[in-house]
């Protein structure tokens, strides 16, 4: 009997005892201390928000207040195309569909612009988020035909404390699917600062999910299922404001920060498999 309750109460103990929170670790496929290039930006891209790394040595950006894309060629460091899309708003993160972009405005509005590289047309969805969310970052994920969209904040305050969520727009429906696929819980990160999503990608390799914050300048690593598995500090000086985030096919990382005391740049991690 006496070992039974003992068995018991130790069971107790081992269901009451938290999952330790995750902690900052270095990155085994990145040197985050020391990007291997650096690219200036013009002053037009001062407020350089989201990244997508397209073919030759180019990539597409914007500045989160004008509704205009920008064509850098990293190759010649200049801007070789600039792509009015829409009016002036709050523009935080672009991805790439064939001949498609997608942008994303703070609202949770999907701007579609077709044909961008030649004769845009721009096509607007609204979905059910609100400028309380603060939608940041979006990703286009090919294999299953959705673009993912991740929530700095959250408007469900009451139901929703300490957490921030990545939804899915499916482009076969044109619709936001209202159940979030990923769920950040400030509980499992050991930080005091609130991990508040700014961008977000797919890794080519791993298929790990990357979301980047800005706030606390952290770099969070997922499974394909939604675990999370690494936190990754980003606090050094190269590191002004990381607002976007973007993958080559060969798994190098690009990670764009708006200016601060320095000017906005783009910064090149090379993959180390």
């Amino acid at each position: 009997m006496n070992s039974t309750i003992s068995f018991l109460a130790f069971f107790m103990l081992l269901s009451c005892h938290k999952q330790p929170k995750a902690s900052f670790d270095d990155s085994k496929f990145y040197n985050l201390k020391q990007p291997s290039v650096v690219w200036k930006m013009p002053k037009v891209l001062d407020e350089i928000s989201g990244i997508e790394i397209l073919k030759n040595q180019k990539v597409i950006c914007h500045n989160d207040e004008d509704g205009k894309l920008f064509v850098y060629d990293l190759n010649n460091k200049t801007i070789e195309n600039t792509i009015p899309f829409a009016n002036e708003g709050d523009y935080e993160d672009v991805a790439i569909k064939d001949s498609t972009a997608f942008v994303l405005r703070s609202d949770g509005t999907i701007f579609e612009v077709q044909n961008y590289m030649n004769v845009p047309k721009t096509i607007k969805h609204k979905t059910f988020l609100t400028e309380e969310d603060n939608a940041e970052g979006l990703f286009f994920e090919a294999e299953k035909n959705r673009l993912l969209v991740a929530c700095k904040q959250n408007s469900d305050k009451k139901n929703s404390k300490g957490h921030r969520f990545i939804y899915e727009f499916l482009l076969d429906e044109n619709r936001l699917n209202s159940n979030p696929i990923l769920t950040i819980s400030q509980n499992d990160i050991s930080s005091n600062s609130q991990f508040s999503p700014s961008g977000i990608a797919i890794h080519p390799v791993s298929k790990n999910i990357f979301i980047l914050s800005s706030v606390g300048k952290m770099l969070a690593e997922f499974t394909s299922e939604g675990k999370l598995k690494k936190i990754h500090s980003l606090n050094y000086s190269h590191f002004s404001q990381p607002e976007g985030i973007s993958f080559d096919e060969n798994g190098d990382l690009y990670i764009s920060n708006e200016a601060k005391k320095s000017k906005a740049n783009i910064l090149k991690f090379n993959y180390i498999p």
